[in-house]
């Protein structure tokens, strides 16, 4: 008899959140402009992230739209009518944006800040080598099972970008799918048996 276990363990991939990605909130003439928001501080938000939550692993609290620290640096700095927020339908007069938000203002959170789920996997097998003498003295005949997975345990992949890891759509609304974890990096259990000949 023999036996075989390989173990894997590793932290998760780090990813960015996002807002507005491809409405170029930040008016730089881009569809992937990567706008970042503004990270927040206060109670809960040490973490920017909520293990085991698959439908809001993002805490979107912790984050909001790029604001302008003042009314001054918002009237000198700041697009009043960014073109993610306009109307879709030209005779509709435009949309201001109202102060402290600053749709063309790169916000404060950094890139790579957020921690995708890690990943536990145990895989196992156990082979059984049958010498058959009779035949010759190296025919063997070997039963394999193999369980991939053997503990079924769901590894969530990190949000998918932009999709889950907008924070606000272009108009600086909550997009309601922030974190929501949707993909897993490993198949659930697999069970495979398997005979080998050896001569």
């Amino acid at each position: 008899w023999e036996l075989g276990v390989i173990f894997t363990a590793s932290d998760g991939i780090p990813f960015s959140p996002t807002w507005g990605t491809g409405s170029d909130p930040a008016n730089t003439n881009s569809s992937d402009d990567w706008a970042f928001p503004d990270r927040l501080g206060g109670p809960g938000c040490k973490t920017l992230t909520n293990p085991g939550n698959v439908t809001n692993y993002i805490k979107t609290q912790c984050f909001a739209v790029p604001s302008a620290p003042d009314l001054a640096f918002w009237n000198a700095n700041c697009n009043p009518f960014p073109p993610s927020i306009q109307p879709s339908d030209p005779t509709l007069p435009p949309v201001p944006a109202v102060f402290p938000q600053c749709f063309n203002l790169r916000g404060n959170a950094g890139r790579n800040i957020l921690i995708g789920p890690g990943l536990t996997n145990l895989d196992f097998s156990i082979f059984k080598n049958n010498y058959i003498r009779s035949i010759s003295e190296r025919f063997n005949v070997q039963f394999r099972a193999e369980i991939f997975n053997i503990l079924n345990h769901a590894n969530f992949a990190p949000p998918v970008t932009p999709d889950n890891t907008d924070i606000f759509d272009g108009t600086g609304s909550p997009t309601g799918v922030a974190g929501l974890l949707s993909r897993t990096t490993t198949t659930a259990r697999e069970i495979q048996f398997a005979v080998k000949v050896i001569f």
